[in-house]
Formats: structure tokens, C-alpha cells, sequence
């Protein structure tokens, strides 16, 4: 745990925030500063405390390294990046049960949730693909998985594959075909596609930077259940880093993650926020440079657009910075999330907007 600094009184806090203010605004690794933001919307905008459920067994290694969430049917299935990681187990994929979750939201059971393991069979996916470098979104309808996967830079693409999960929860195993190439539309660094929007018959693949000044034409990537593509779908510039999303609703909406890292966010370039420009900024994102979100757009017949919901920002952690890799809805409720090894394996609920 990283140790808490000694708390700085106020005349001293006072003095020092135009100087913190300054800085940030010099740095493109920080946050947009709060110049940009009009002072009646500065601290302003309201913020969703997150609950961290513990989890138990191999989940308790920030080694797991998370990188998505989806839902089987009642079952909570959590992707490593790598589910080879562990040298004293077999490849595997992580699931709790949606009961299992609710019972410690409504403190009807206590301590950890414990993971079960889904044998995970690639039939050797890493040794095929050149550049292989992790699984980074899950998705399924019915029993049919897709997955993105994420290659080295130098490949110019990441891809789409697909899998069958047996009903039993006894392996997921990757398919060889049908396989979809996802071309890279810019060149950031360690930037993939790492969200996967799933909704009926439509698949999209949409890539993490989309910011105006790394991605001059931010686009999802579409395809039916068969991987034929079905062309690109235009998509508004977001700051930041996009890394996961939830599927769809009925009305075509979906949450994105929405997340900067400080010290990582320098090749993504960060222009001045218009969201937080016309909503505001929460309490503690006022007062630190990460930024932790949730943003819901909409699937249009011209494109995918944000809706008019402000974004969902997270209450910040007074330890660490949390990189949320996952999210899905918990219908009625809210949000789960998780995070991939900063600070630590974290699964987490947030409450719907009000």
C-alpha cells in the first residue's frame, strides 16, 4: 500500500494550488487543467463512490492482469490479458456468479469472492499470430465468444476471434476461423482494440485512442456474428484512453471506460476536455490528474454519438490511480468494473446515475 503524505493546511494549500495549476497545464501527461474548465463548473459535477468487492484465489496476484469483463448468462466471466500467467496452473479464464456478487452488495454473505476457473484452450492462438501481446476484450451471444487481441505495434493490426464457451463452464476454446483483421487507424503507443460492444447481431471493435489529436478520424469497427464486416461506424472524439464497454441496450446505448493514467497518458496527447467543459469536473478529479469515467453513447443509423447523460465520473482514491480495463452493467443496480494490475487485481460496483 502506498504510504498517505502528511496532509497540507489550507493557507499553504492555497498558495500552492496556482503553481499545481501551472504545472499541469505544461505537462501533456496530465489532466486538461482547470483553466479550461468554466469556473462555476470547476469541483461541480457529481462523482460515484466505488465498492470494492475482495476477491479470493488467484485473483488476489495483481499478476492476473484483468483486461475485460462480460457476462455469460448469470456467470461474471473476467479475461486476463494473458490467461497463461500463472506457471503452476493451466490457461484459464475467471467467473463468479452474479449471485454471488449481489449476496455482498446486499451483505447477505461476507468474504472474498472466490473465482472458479474456465479452462481457456487457445489451440496455440500466441505461436500463430505474429506480435501476439494478450487478449484484451470478451464478448458472447449465446455460447459464442469473441475476443480481441492485441499485437505489437510494428503489426500494424489487432484482431478478432471467436471461441465456443461449453455451457458447463468446463473450457472456452478459440476457434480458428472465422478470424477478422482490425487495422490500426493510428499510431500511439501500447494503444489497441481493446473494447468490444456486443448487441444482437453486431459486433464493434473500437480502438483506445480517439482523442482529436492522436486519431484524426475515430471510427468502431463493424461486423456481423460471422466476422464479415459491415464497414465503419463514425465515432465522436474522446480524450483518453477508451478500454472496455458494456454491450448494448435496446435503444442502442452503451458505457465506454474512459480513463487517463498519469505519467502513461503522454502519447495520447490529451486536448482540452469539451466534457468536462460542459459538465464540470468532479471534487476529487479538481484535485488530481487521473481521470476514472464512465461515457454513454448511442448507435445511430449515421453513426455512433454521445447521448446527452453527463458522464459518470468515479470518486478518486486517496492511494493510487486505478486502471479500469473492464466494465459491464449489473442490470438495475449499476456497474462492475476491474482493473488490470494498478494498483492490484480491483473488482469494483458503481451505483447508476441518479
Amino acid at each position: 500500500m502506498r504510504r498517505e503524505k502528511r496532509p497540507v493546511s489550507g493557507g499553504i494549500r492555497a498558495l500552492l494550488l496556482p503553481l499545481v495549476l501551472a504545472g499541469c497545464a505544461s505537462k501533456p501527461a496530465q489532466q486538461v487543467p482547470l483553466a479550461d474548465v468554466p469556473p462555476p463548473l470547476q469541483g461541480t459535477a457529481p462523482e460515484q463512490a466505488v465498492t470494492l468487492l475482495p476477491l479470493g484465489g488467484p485473483l488476489q496476484s495483481e499478476n492476473a492482469e484483468l483486461s475485460g469483463l462480460a457476462w455469460y448468462g448469470e456467470h461474471l466471466v473476467m479475461l486476463p490479458q494473458y490467461p497463461s500467467w500463472r506457471s503452476d496452473s493451466d490457461p484459464c479464464l475467471y467467473t463468479v456468479s452474479k449471485a454471488d456478487v449481489l449476496a455482498r452488495l446486499d451483505h447477505t454473505a461476507s468474504g472474498p469472492l472466490e473465482p472458479r476457473c474456465i479452462p481457456f484452450d487457445s489451440g496455440g492462438l500466441e505461436k500463430h499470430l505474429p506480435g501476439f501481446e494478450g487478449y484484451e476484450a470478451i464478448g458472447f451471444v449465446g455460447d459464442q465468444a469473441y475476443l480481441t487481441v492485441e499485437t505489437r505495434q510494428g503489426t500494424g493490426k489487432g484482431f478478432l476471434v471467436t471461441g465456443r464457451i461449453a455451457p458447463d463452464l468446463s473450457v472456452l476454446k478459440l476457434e480458428a476461423s472465422p478470424r477478422a483483421s482490425l487495422p490500426l487507424p493510428a499510431q500511439v503507443s501500447n494503444a489497441g482494440f481493446e473494447t468490444l460492444v456486443v448487441g444482437g447481431e453486431r459486433l464493434l471493435a473500437l480502438y483506445e485512442a480517439n482523442g482529436v489529436r492522436v486519431n484524426p478520424a475515430p471510427a468502431a469497427e463493424s461486423f456481423d456474428r460471422s466476422l464479415t464486416p459491415t464497414g465503419k461506424l463514425s465515432l465522436p472524439a474522446i480524450e483518453y484512453r477508451v478500454t472496455d464497454a458494456t454491450s448494448l441496450d435496446s435503444a442502442g446505448r452503451f458505457w465506454v471506460m474512459n480513463y487517463s493514467f498519469p505519467g502513461t497518458s503522454r502519447a495520447y496527447d490529451p486536448a482540452p476536455d469539451p466534457l468536462m467543459a460542459r459538465y464540470g469536473t468532479g471534487p476529487t478529479h479538481a484535485r488530481k490528474p487521473q481521470v476514472e469515467r464512465l461515457i454513454e453513447l448511442q448507435v445511430q443509423p449515421t453513426g455512433i454519438v454521445l447521448t446527452e447523460r453527463p458522464p459518470l465520473q468515479l470518486q478518486l482514491s486517496n492511494e493510487a490511480p486505478r486502471n479500469w480495463e473492464g466494465v459491464v452493467r449489473l442490470e438495475g443496480r449499476g456497474f462492475l468494473l476491474v482493473t488490470d494490475k494498478f494498483p492490484g487485481t480491483l473488482l469494483g460496483f458503481v451505483p447508476s446515475p441518479p
